[in-house]
């Protein structure tokens, strides 16, 4: 028999792992230089926050995915450098979203006037930002960043690209799988599967070039569940500083959390009838029918999450880690719904 090479071979080698990922650093440090001086700008630019994190964070990520291929220690340090300034910040982005949040939540004087003190909060917060980009925190990580990037990858740590993009994105699929049977109820476990699915829809982004089409395919359910989990999120921390914010009167704060309880349940209505469409509509049209034989007003009611997020689709290999589920049937959603970027 022949063991002479396919035509389509050609006698090349298989795509290595170190130059698609120094490649798609150098990327993501280049729109850093985009981002950051909209940030320090005397004109006020809503979204330049937001965008720093996020070119930040999808830097932290694929040095994240890449640890095993530049050796853990020093990419750790350079994550690390990048965190920094993600905490600084973080609190200024959490509280231009708790504005946007509470903005149709209720109205009153009372709560008019508590805004206006967060304003001088904010402005605080950032400045304390511009202080940090100014005083050169983030050139400090980019140096750190280009250090890793001049020495060659070790030829053991050199993988192929295609293995290791199906890898990082199966396990981040299963870390959605581990999660995903959380409650609703349960703020910090929903936050926690929050953060799954960003990294899974990072991953996914990140490598696309390299990965067959079943695992494209979890890119549009990943980012309509970070999406809507975001919503949740946003709500849920809003009502965490309602709860403990001074100066707000006792009645103004009852009002604001009541008003918060309601947007929670209608967007947790949302979240649940993404999960299951079909099975949402015949279960309200059971409580319909149930409403109506009892005489009472047909409300929608929040529903246990019991089954959590549908199910991704099945790693290449088949090894996908799904359990049965009693609770709510397997869906699996493969839809796109434009304008799903995550805002935060």
């Amino acid at each position: 028999m022949s063991h002479a090479p396919r035509p389509a071979d050609h006698g090349k080698t298989a795509p290595k792992a170190g130059a698609y990922v120094l490649a798609k650093l150098r990327e993501l440090d280049a729109s850093l230089t985009e981002t950051a001086p909209r940030v320090l700008a005397e004109e006020a630019d809503d979204e330049a926050i937001h965008d720093l994190r996020v070119a930040i964070r999808r830097m932290r990520t694929l040095l994240k995915m890449s640890r095993d291929v530049f050796g853990r220690w020093h990419t750790n340090v350079v994550r690390g450098a990048f965190a920094e300034v993600m905490r600084a910040t973080g609190e200024l982005r959490d509280e231009e979203v708790l504005e946007e949040t509470l903005e149709g939540a209720t109205e009153g004087p009372e709560l008019d006037s508590w805004l206006q003190t967060r304003k001088a909060r904010e402005a605080k917060l950032r400045h304390a930002v511009v202080t940090r980009l100014q005083r050169g925190d983030l050139d400090r990580a980019r140096l750190l960043l280009k250090a890793l990037l001049v020495f060659p990858v070790e030829p053991d740590r050199n993988v192929d690209l295609a293995r290791f993009a199906r890898r990082t994105v199966e396990r981040a699929r299963r870390k959605v799988e581990n999660k995903r049977d959380v409650e609703v109820t349960d703020v910090t476990g929903m936050h926690d599967l929050r953060i799954a699915y960003k990294e899974l829809r990072y991953s996914i982004e990140l490598l696309a070039d390299a990965l067959p089409i079943d695992a494209r395919a979890q890119l549009e359910p990943a980012t309509v569940f970070q999406k809507r989990l975001g919503e949740l999120h946003d709500v849920d921390m809003a009502t965490e500083v309602i709860t403990a914010a001074k100066g707000l009167p006792v009645a103004a704060r009852e009002r604001v959390l009541a008003s918060l309880a309601r947007l929670r349940m209608k967007r947790v209505n949302k979240y649940l009838r993404e999960l299951d469409p079909l099975g949402a509509a015949e279960r309200g049209a059971e409580k319909a029918a149930k409403a109506s034989l009892e005489g009472d007003p047909p409300g929608v009611q929040p529903e246990r999450n019991g089954g959590g997020p549908p199910r991704l689709p099945p790693a290449p290999d088949g090894a996908s880690g799904q359990t049965s589920l009693e609770d709510a049937p397997t869906v699996h959603l493969q839809r796109s719904e434009p304008g799903l970027e995550r805002r935060k």
